[in-house]
């Protein structure tokens, strides 16, 4: 999990008076925050981008960029070394990934506000017009939000947090650029309005950050550019690729790899467009809401961007906060607090929220940029922060059980070292398939005899798996082109219809295991099997069978005692053509137990 960095001097700054170091680090645990330690950090500044570059004071001085990737001989320029303390990010709280999210809540622990911060917004006028394309196959990332903040002349701290932020919420909201990924602009250097459309990625051309003067295509940054190297797996949909551009045709960025070196942040920038593209509406949207709240709490103040798309006008950000009705009486129950109202009420302002008592409830508001709220239990949890993890007197339990492992548990661990001991490699595969990789690339009908997802969100996950073969032959798909033989194994369960059972379907748990090679064969996958069932004391009785998947008279059925069943053979030619595979494959499932 990222650590983060944060300067104690930065956060006195920011709460607008002295607390020892000591008195921070107590006040951000009881907050839930995971502080690792305290320590001296040292500044450095990338002579491209100019961007800061932190390093503990005890390791070597950088030699790489964290931002545009530069990598130079000579160890980067030091100016500044300060005290900081040290935090594990929490995924769930990206409000609390910066200097600023943290001083805005300690200020509520600390008393030094309560109740709702308040964020200045205006309504702007710069338009950015998405182009229709961003919604086809092939340029599909359609969404964008847009702000303008407008801030005092940033210096190396607040640039530091703002590059800081930027990286932590790729990895935290984000999910490493995959979702959402977030540009930050010096407003001065571009011309509305900003259009987001797509461009041939072998032809048009710009200066990515950290190469100023040299002009790349899009293709050559995947190609040559550290941070297009890095992030070259995320273009692999596209056949041409996103990119921001102003009314000049100055290039902004090619989301979601690199921004421009012309419309970079500086020393002394004061206006800072911000633009968050991505393909999942939810992550871009609350990326937007997290860093601009951030700005504020540093000094800014924000104003709206006219998006105009395919579906009309619209502004961002949208700030307006929510609100969620309590119960006292239910936030006692599950939290196991004794309170009075005016105690309630407090402890929810302390956590920088607004309660008011409405009739039999309190209405609780909660700020645009607390994400993590969805539900009433989620302030039952700030409410127990409020009223503080120190105050509560731990008791026993009055139930005392002793737990183990589950049958089928303890019987995976005995196979799992068996199918390791012999040279298997271990694989997950997923549980819900789509019906052409489940049935029809094995030669199978798909009849009435299994799962169907009443409302799968994708076609790929549309039936739950009667079989292990799909995730073995996946796997061995995408490792066509290494070296063979290869050897995998996977442990999961199957589900299948059963009209007696209460539920209607029964739960077994699997052992798959397939090999590929050229002296891939029966003999070696009845070796296998026989020496598992060795390991786990049972005995088998095998005999031919017939199956669409494997090659005729080269297939058996097991059978056992307390149920086992098993089926063995080599892969069929027309299999192994539906996933590509050259070489043959021996296959093996074995029905260890039904899951209690």
């Amino acid at each position: 999990m990222p650590v983060v960095a944060v300067s104690v001097k930065r956060l006195n700054q920011l709460l607008t008076r002295e607390h020892p170091m000591d008195d921070l680090v107590y006040a951000l645990q009881q907050l839930g925050c995971d502080v690792e330690d305290t320590a001296e950090m040292a500044h450095y500044r990338c002579p491209a981008c100019r961007a800061p570059n932190d390093k503990l004071s005890h390791e070597d001085p950088p030699r790489r960029c964290d931002y545009c990737g530069h990598e130079s001989e000579e160890p980067f320029e030091r100016f500044g070394v300060d005290r900081v303390i040290r935090l594990d990010l929490l995924a769930d709280r990206p409000d609390l990934f910066d200097a600023g999210g943290l001083a805005r809540a300690l200020k509520g622990w600390l008393g030094i506000e309560q109740g709702l911060p308040r964020i200045s917004i205006t309504d702007g006028d710069i338009p950015v017009a998405i182009d229709p394309v961003m919604s086809k196959p092939g340029t599909f990332r359609p969404h964008i939000v847009c702000a303008l903040v407008n801030m005092p002349p940033l210096d190396q701290d607040s640039l530091r947090e703002i590059m800081r932020l930027q990286e932590n919420l790729h990895w935290g909201i984000g999910r490493d650029r995959k979702l959402a990924s977030i540009g930050v602009y010096d407003m001065d250097t571009l011309e509305p309005p900003i259009r987001y459309t797509a461009v041939d990625p072998e032809t048009f051309t710009f200066h990515p950050l950290g190469m100023p003067g040299i002009a790349m295509s899009g293709k050559r940054i995947l190609e040559d550019h550290p941070k297009g190297v890095a992030y070259a797996h995320l273009m692999d949909p596209y056949t041409r690729y996103p990119i921001l551009i102003d009314a000049r045709g100055q290039v902004l960025a090619m989301p979601p790899i690199i921004n421009s070196d012309e419309t970079k942040c500086r020393l002394g920038t004061t206006r800072l467009f911000v633009d968050v593209t991505g393909t999942a509406r939810d992550p871009v949207v609350n990326s937007l809401k997290t860093l601009v709240s951030a700005l504020a709490e540093i000094g800014g103040w924000v104003e709206t961007v006219r998006m105009q798309g395919p579906e009309g006008e619209f502004r961002t950000p949208d700030m307006r906060s929510r609100t969620i009705d309590l119960h006292f009486e239910e936030a006692e129950r599950w939290t196991g607090l004794t309170m009075t109202r005016d105690e309630f009420m407090g402890y929810l302002r302390k956590m920088r929220l607004d309660v008011e008592p409405a009739g039999d409830v309190h209405r609780v508001t909660y700020p645009a940029f607390r994400t993590d709220i969805r539900h009433e239990v989620d302030l039952f949890e700030d409410l127990a922060i409020g009223y503080g993890y120190d105050r509560i007197e731990p008791e026993m339990v009055r139930s005392l059980t002793i737990g183990r492992a589950r049958p089928e548990e303890e019987i995976s661990g005995m196979v799992r070292q068996a199918m390791l001991g012999l040279g298997f490699h271990e694989i997950m595969s997923l549980n819900l398939q789509s019906v052409e990789r489940h049935f029809t690339r094995f030669r199978l009908e798909p009849g009435e005899d299994h799962l169907v997802v009443a409302n799968p969100k994708t076609i790929e996950q549309k039936v739950v798996r009667r079989h292990l073969m799909t995730g073995v032959m996946e796997t061995l798909q995408k490792n066509r082109r290494k070296t063979v033989p290869q050897k995998i194994f996977e442990l999961g369960n199957v589900l299948l219809i059963d009209p007696e059972a209460e539920t209607g379907v029964r739960e077994y748990r699997h052992l798959a295991f397939g090999i590929i090679g050229p002296q891939a064969g029966y003999s070696e996958t009845r070796q296998a099997l026989d020496a598992v069932l060795r390991e786990i004391g049972r005995k088998a009785e095998y005999a031919p069978a017939a199956h669409p998947a494997f090659c005729e008279g080269r297939c058996a059925d097991v059978t056992g005692e307390d149920g086992l069943w098993a089926r063995l053979g080599e892969i069929h030619p027309e299999v192994l053509n539906a996933f590509g595979l050259a070489f043959p494959v021996a296959y093996c499932e074995l029905r260890l137990m039904r899951v209690i």
